[in-house]
């Protein structure tokens, strides 16, 4: 099953910007993975086992680095036409 995932990610520190772009860069590299952003989110498609257990391992990476943060994931059971940052209907 396909499924697409709009993650935000938000350190609680006042430099927050390196953080953000470093999990886009590790989410970006896993080969099965298609993830696009724009200004508010992160987008991820992909099989849902590859997907899942790619971002449980890359935040346990992220959270290992003691920034404290938030992360919110909204998580759709199929394929979203979201390569242009745009939904359409």
């Amino acid at each position: 099953m396909i499924i697409t995932i709009e993650l935000s990610h938000y350190p609680l520190t006042e430099i927050y910007e390196g953080p953000i772009i470093s999990l886009i860069q590790k989410l970006k590299e896993i080969e099965g993975l298609d993830v696009y952003t724009n200004a508010m989110s992160t987008y991820v498609q992909g099989e849902y086992d590859l997907v899942m257990h790619q971002l449980t391992s890359t935040l346990k990476e992220v959270y290992a680095d003691g920034i404290p943060s938030s992360t919110v994931l909204k998580i759709i059971p199929r394929k979203l036409p979201i390569e242009r940052g745009w939904m359409e209907f």
